[in-house]
């Protein structure tokens, strides 16, 4: 049989638990569990399902940990999806996966019920990203943008329809706006930098959680205007015109880039990017095997990735934390 393509190897959640109990099942009997790769005993780490689903913005980076722990550990099969910050944490509060990828902190709320059903987690930053703002490329007129501008233009109580509207020297046509949509750490942190309340965005947008259609309609629509992952936009930038954007009406212009984000000059749009770990998974050999992986080359990961990679101090925590559940620390990526 094949091997499934790395770039799709996704497994839809209501296929979750009767997976596991499957690849439980065969590998008490010496069968082979769903997937390329045979099972093995439960205290080994060959066959062992790895379930990760959340952000659209950190499966780039989760992506291309499954691909390179797939070449170390070919009998370990790690499943990636992308249901969104908010999609991640609800399956996991369900007992579905065993890691979310967050583009935000989880929210009280998330913590406390996690914390009542016994679901403790442990989290790892994996880099920084930079939440980019793009036009299509014909639009040459909008040479940055004012957070005070984006408010305008995206707040709930919007009344902006047109370029002209937002700047009276700009064209009187129609724009068109495209985001995440309101399952998506992306949309939430966006909203809240930029409007000042998380999920707080005018209805009439096109929405997706899907970031590659987001990138589609910016790049076929003259007068889009959208926003996503700074990734998203370096894997397209022949397409799209990334916006540069100042914090308030006094400051610089800055532009999206791996220096400004770290810096968090780009204001207010850098945000870290992290994974939460369930605690009791980590009995999985196969699971703890790949959350070593991933954790100690998070800085070539997330860097391949087309993200910012975790600074020498943001290692050193991933370390320590590693270290508390028997890991061994992560070497620095600087």
């Amino acid at each position: 049989m094949a091997a499934t393509p790395p770039e799709i190897r996704t497994r839809p959640a209501a296929r979750l638990a009767a997976a596991l109990t499957i690849a439980a099942t065969l590998a008490g009997c010496g069968g082979n569990p769903p997937g390329d790769g045979p099972a093995g005993g439960p205290g080994s780490a060959s066959g062992q399902a790895v379930e990760v689903d959340g952000s659209s913005t950190v499966f780039r980076i989760s992506r291309e940990a499954m691909q390179a722990f797939k070449a170390a550990e070919p009998k370990v099969e790690v499943f990636v999806n992308k249901t969104g910050t908010g999609g991640g944490f609800g399956k996991y509060l369900k007992g579905e996966v065993d890691i979310v990828d967050a583009s935000r902190l989880a929210k009280p709320e998330e913590e406390a019920r996690a914390k009542e059903q016994g679901l403790d987690w442990l989290r790892f930053l994996v880099g920084y990203d930079g939440i980019t703002v793009v036009v299509n490329p014909k639009n040459t007129f909008v040479k940055e943008l004012s957070v005070g501008q984006l408010k305008k233009l995206w707040a709930a109580d919007s009344k902006v329809k047109t370029w002209k509207e937002l700047d009276p020297s700009w064209p009187d046509s129609a724009i068109t706006l495209y985001s995440p949509d309101k399952d998506s750490g992306t949309f939430e942190f966006f909203t809240e930098a930029v409007n000042g309340k998380a999920k707080d965005q005018r209805p009439d947008v096109q929405a997706s959680s899907d970031d590659n259609s987001l990138v589609k309609g910016v790049a076929g629509d003259d007068d889009g205007i959208g926003y996503f992952g700074y990734a998203y936009f370096k894997a397209n930038s022949k397409a799209l015109r990334a916006v540069p954007i100042k914090k308030d009406d006094g400051a610089p212009a800055v532009m999206p880039d791996p220096a400004t984000i770290l810096s968090k000059s780009y204001a207010p749009l850098s945000r870290p990017l992290f994974i939460y770990v369930k605690k009791s998974a980590l009995g999985r050999s196969g699971v703890a095997s790949f959350v070593k992986y991933y954790v100690e080359h998070a800085g070539d990961l997330s860097a391949k990735a087309g993200y910012v990679a975790p600074t020498a101090e943001d290692s050193e925590a991933n370390g320590k934390v590693l270290a508390s559940v028997g890991g061994p620390a992560p070497a620095s990526t600087h």
